[in-house]
């Protein structure tokens, strides 16, 4: 039997975040969201850390948090789960205690370059032009990461393609807890894909209660673009350049201030410190085990 149903159509000037936050507080027993990234990040935003279930039919561009809950993108089917009932717990990220993120936070460059695809995804091409202008004006910059544990642990499941650590060679200066090298930019992932559908960290894992950390580091700029081309539209692709780590708390600091951003909105400059809530959203979807089914 349906109970009860109330319908916020998401216009400019709606604050879709308070509007959620109130439907906690009125008691609902569940909430969808029909929508892209952005909307779905806005009404995830006000459930963390409470067990009542989001339910997400993915209607935008890219729709990177259903890609990795293998929701479908078949309305249909993804409004099918609804009947199902079965509920998973992850992982969200978060930046400085306050800024929740579900698909990554990156430092550097990438955070300068969002705003710019958010500039294209609206259909102003022009801005091609000014992301082509500040990648050929941006270099690799010196950045110093901290780990909650001791720089090899961190680092034991990084690869050289798909090759264990065993046959990589470190390539950077190391203290106990703390790794300093040059990169173009820092992604702490909280699952695999962001952006345009980048698999930036395909082994990134929603519920583990880890950040996946990859750091873009010795890449030519056409090394970097070539890597972007293909791990677009999910497309999983190492790249032997890719510094990986993993920890359920970092800090990123640098001597030259960075750009941050969290699931592509600009939340400042460094020092920045990103920290997992386990578990931390409750979300309709597919059981793991018929995740390839649901593709």
């Amino acid at each position: 039997m349906v109970g009860q149903v109330e319908e916020v159509v998401v216009e400019p000037g709606v604050a879709v975040t308070e509007r959620a936050e109130q439907a906690v507080q009125d008691g609902v027993d569940l909430i969808a969201v029909a929508g892209g990234d952005g909307t779905v990040r806005e009404v995830a935003t006000a459930l963390v850390g409470n067990p009542l279930p989001l339910a997400i039919i993915p209607l935008g561009t890219f729709n990177n948090l259903a890609l990795s809950l293998n929701i479908p993108r078949d309305i249909d089917r993804a409004c099918q789960l609804l009947e199902s009932g079965n509920l998973r717990q992850i992982d969200v990220g978060v930046a400085d205690g306050r800024h929740y993120f579900f698909e990554a936070a990156g430092v550097g460059v990438d955070a300068e370059l969002f705003p710019i695809g958010e500039e294209v995804k609206r259909g102003r091409f022009g801005a091609l032009w000014s992301a082509v202008r500040l990648s050929l004006s941006r270099s690799q910059t010196s950045v110093r990461l901290s780990f909650d544990r001791p720089v090899h642990e961190a680092y034991q499941h990084s690869f050289q393609g798909q090759k264990p650590l065993r046959r990589r060679r470190r390539r950077f200066k190391k203290t106990l807890r703390t790794v300093k090298l040059r990169c173009w930019f820092v992604v702490a992932c909280n699952g695999p894909y962001y952006g345009g559908n980048f698999a930036v960290y395909p082994g990134a894992l929603l519920e583990d209660g880890l950040l996946s950390v990859g750091v873009f580091r010795d890449f030519s700029r056409l090394e970097l673009l070539v890597h972007f081309w293909g791990i677009s539209r999910g497309r999983y692709q190492y790249h032997p350049k890719l510094e990986i780590f993993e920890a359920a708390a970092l800090e990123v600091s640098s001597r030259k201030r960075l750009f941050v951003h969290v699931d592509g909105q600009p939340i400042g400059t460094t020092p920045v410190r990103f920290g997992i809530i386990p578990r931390g959203l409750t979300i309709v979807a597919p059981p793991v085990e018929k995740a390839e089914s649901a593709k």
